[in-house]
């Protein structure tokens, strides 16, 4: 693949991810189209894994479910919770994302946050490292009052989060 390609390739992979979830096909089940995974790819994160590094695929809950997991949770409260805002920049070695997030509660209230990803790729444009970053001031209370739980948060702390957000409202993926 050559660098025009490669860079098209990292367009279309943060465009897929936006396009996901401003459909609202993760809640669904759906995936990112065109993600792969390198065998030793690593996710981070200071806020959702406090800053340790998960092999993903030592991970007992994929990346796709977790996303589902994650866009069920939310939506309880944030029926219409998506991007609103959105701007990648792909280059070589993979793309940078940068996501304004809001979703109105049942009650009529907006609230919203931003999130920065991070995606390295290989030469086979397969992801190998992924970082999220977002500001707890706005994330922590839209998270709050989502799932009722707020980071950062260490292991696999924010997936039981969400689990028993999902108990206490009889949710299933």
């Amino acid at each position: 693949m050559d660098l025009v390609e490669r860079i098209a390739k990292h367009r279309r992979m943060a465009e897929s991810y936006r396009d996901k979830y401003v459909l609202q096909k993760v809640a669904d089940g759906e995936r990112y189209d065109e993600w792969e995974f390198a065998d030793d790819a690593v996710y981070t994160s200071p806020y959702f894994v406090a800053g340790q590094e998960l092999v993903l695929k030592d991970v007992a809950t994929s990346f796709d479910v977790a996303a589902t997991v994650e866009a069920k949770a939310y939506s309880v409260v944030f029926p219409d919770w998506k991007p609103v805002d959105y701007r990648v920049w792909p280059a070589e070695n993979g793309f940078v994302m940068r996501y304004r997030w809001e979703g109105t509660t049942t009650d009529g209230e907006t609230m919203g946050f931003y999130s920065i990803s991070f995606v390295d790729t290989n030469e086979d444009a397969q992801i190998t490292h992924w970082s999220t970053y977002v500001n707890d001031e706005e994330y922590g209370p839209f998270l709050e009052r989502a799932i009722g739980a707020r980071g950062p948060f260490h292991g696999d702390e924010y997936m039981q989060a969400l689990a028993r957000h999902f108990e206490k409202h009889g949710l299933s993926v």
